[in-house]
């Protein structure tokens, strides 16, 4: 298992302080004409993810799969990393809060670090800052759309070809799971030309400088989903590393991190281990790990809000489509409902399927129906809907 897994903080500030020049003799220091410039810094905190990922669950109890050296070259690490760099997008709204964002006020850049200088005006300001993802070069497969000032969205691309189902939950594509990356949204930060609007001068940049208080929240969560095979004795050899959780959101919004409306299907790699201890009994495990934006219609993750989903699409269910391998040669896609576990941990968890083996049959060869469902085909695939027995 990995050592404690960490995330970004709930909070983290953002230090404005204006420039040179003088505004009026009678202010010592003096306070700066507008269109100076601002020295903004914004510090991350790290802070432990167990808040976070225990709703009914410890998950470093729980967790039986682990994760070594081939997990990490599978998927990576079991970890909410620190960004290197960040996109910023300030929007000038005026002398009075509240106002519109408009092209004229708008301004877009990318900073590396967590410091940058900017010139601002005397009035009011809204700021929304994401972190750019650190992925090798064409690898990427978030999409942020920012083409819209007030309505900035990421989404995903598709990957393994289409499927459909006659369920009132059906997708049209398995979806590529999105790398984790993080936004905060501050509205109506005012740069004053009052010195009491201020929190101190620094004496070393010749400042005055301002805290600007915001939350750095995650867009993507992390579920460890393992599946506990008891009793196996040999019958299930393996998974073909295919799966997939359905009924997640396709994408999110980056200035509130409310996710949209519509449900798809998220591929992730799962393989199996063999011979673990779990509370005393020899088991095989199928584990993996899975980014998502998180449950359709669901508010984003805040520190002081509960984990329980309570979003409108309480009529769509999520399911786990796993393919195993038989002592036999043969393949079968199983499909086990994982509704409840999700919306109980809506910001990301550890969900456990466990599974009797001795109430498995093996399949024939040539009656496994299609076999693995993830095919580059559209076809009907209501032969796969098999509740896993335990």
């Amino acid at each position: 298992m990995t050592n404690k897994i960490k995330r970004l903080a709930q909070a983290f500030s953002l230090i404005s302080a204006l420039g040179s020049g003088s505004l009026t003799s009678c202010i010592e220091p003096p306070l700066h004409l507008p269109a100076e410039e601002v020295i903004v810094e914004v510090p991350t905190v790290i802070t432990d993810m167990d808040v976070v990922w225990s709703v009914d669950v410890n998950w470093q109890a729980d967790w039986h799969f682990g994760w070594d050296l081939t997990d990490i070259s599978i998927s990576g690490d079991i970890d909410y990393p620190t960004p290197s760099n960040y996109e910023v997008r300030r929007y000038y709204i005026g002398t009075e809060p509240g106002g519109e964002h408009k092209s004229d006020g708008y301004d877009a850049f990318t900073i590396f670090g967590t410091s940058f200088r900017r010139s601002y005006n005397f009035g009011y300001y809204d700021m929304l800052m994401w972190s750019n993802i650190d992925s090798p070069e064409g690898t990427q497969v978030v999409i942020i759309d920012d083409s819209k000032l007030d309505e900035v969205t990421a989404s995903t691309t598709v990957t393994r070809g289409f499927t459909k189902t006659d369920s009132k939950d059906a997708v049209t594509g398995v979806y590529n799971q999105p790398e984790i990356f993080y936004s905060a949204y501050e509205r109506d930060i005012y740069i004053s030309r009052n010195i009491e609007d201020y929190d101190y001068f620094d004496e070393v940049e010749n400042v005055w400088v301002k805290h600007i208080d915001a939350e750095l929240m995650p867009l993507v969560y992390i579920y460890l989903v393992q599946v506990v095979l008891h009793n196996n004795d040999g019958r299930i050899v393996g998974a073909t590393g295919d799966a997939a959780l359905t009924a997640m959101a396709s994408g999110t919004n980056v200035n509130t991190g409310h996710t949209n409306n519509s449900p798809c299907m998220v591929y992730f790699p799962m393989r199996m281990k063999q011979g673990i201890d779990f509370e005393g009994e020899n088991v095989d495990i199928v584990g993996g790990k899975l980014t998502t934006f998180g449950l359709c219609d669901m508010e984003g993750y805040r520190s002081y809000t509960k984990a329980e989903y309570a979003g409108s699409r309480t009529d769509i269910d999520n399911h786990l489509l796993l393919t195993l391998k038989f002592s036999n040669g043969t393949e079968k896609t199983f499909n086990y409902t994982v509704t409840d576990q999700c919306r109980m941990q809506c910001h990301g968890g550890l969900i456990t399927i466990h599974i009797d083996c001795r109430n498995i049959d093996i399949p024939e060869k040539g009656d496994e129906g299609e076999g693995n469902m993830f095919v580059p085909t559209v076809e009907d695939y209501e032969h796969i809907d098999y509740e896993i027995p335990f």
